[in-house]
């Protein structure tokens, strides 16, 4: 009886999803740091949940294009940083990847999205899995651990992307939370931040077996919405 029960839920669940009202957008948002800045295009794709149909959950898909300049890159593997949500990275393994960088990334995103009334709303929504493209890097290497020593590292892109929380992430991944004002029926504005990650995979192996590099940038974001 349990099981038919949960079974019933879940078809009803499913059922009010798929009947509730929708709205989808394309979206655009420039974000500007000290030392990077992102342009992400995306559509996605709203379902209002509840009664008073002001939670939307959804999904879709963005392009986001990062440029940085002398940015420090940190040893990205969670096996190797020993970080996680629960625990704090291992700073004696961390080394650093000092190096321009330009990554392009496809990533399927999903969505929260609460209206505050008819104007208002805010929004956070983050990359959860993708890929990335771009061309190879040079850039300085420094291994905290052998006595500071420099030397010059090949790099490309990660090419997979995928959203596993905190040093377990792989890859380059966009996120965003702002708050956003309806103008009119279809134009909408959004203010708020854009917090990215972008990794490098090294050409060859590194201290500690190591082949990933990642930095991140939280930086403030202007964007515009266009209502389909």
């Amino acid at each position: 009886m349990k099981t038919k029960n949960a079974f019933l839920a879940a078809i009803a669940c499913i059922t009010n999803l798929t009947l509730a009202q929708t709205s989808s957008s394309i979206d655009f948002s420039f974000g500007m740091g000290v030392k990077a800045q992102t342009i992400a295009l995306g559509m996605n794709r709203l379902h209002k949940i509840g009664k008073k149909e002001k939670l939307s959950l959804g999904y879709g898909i963005r392009y986001t294009g990062y440029s940085g300049k002398d940015n420090e890159f940190i040893t990205a593997a969670a096996e190797v940083s020993e970080g996680n949500l629960f625990k704090p990275q291992n700073e004696a393994k961390l080394d650093t990847l000092t190096m321009d960088g330009n990554v392009g990334s496809i990533n399927a995103a999903i969505y929260i999205d609460y209206a505050l009334n008819d104007k208002w709303h805010i929004q956070f929504n983050i990359d959860a899995i993708g890929f990335s493209f771009g061309g190879e890097k040079t850039g300085t290497f420094m291994a905290e651990t052998q006595n500071a020593s420099q030397n010059k590292v090949r790099s490309k892109p990660t090419r997979t992307n995928l959203l596993l929380t905190g040093d377990y992430d792989r890859g380059s991944l966009n996120s965003e939370f702002f708050v956003g004002y309806h103008l009119k029926e279809k134009h909408r504005l959004k203010l708020g931040l854009s917090f990215v990650f972008n990794e490098y995979t090294t050409i060859s192996t590194l201290t500690f077996n190591n082949s990933r590099f990642r930095v991140k940038n939280l930086m403030p974001m202007i964007g515009y919405s266009y209502i389909l």
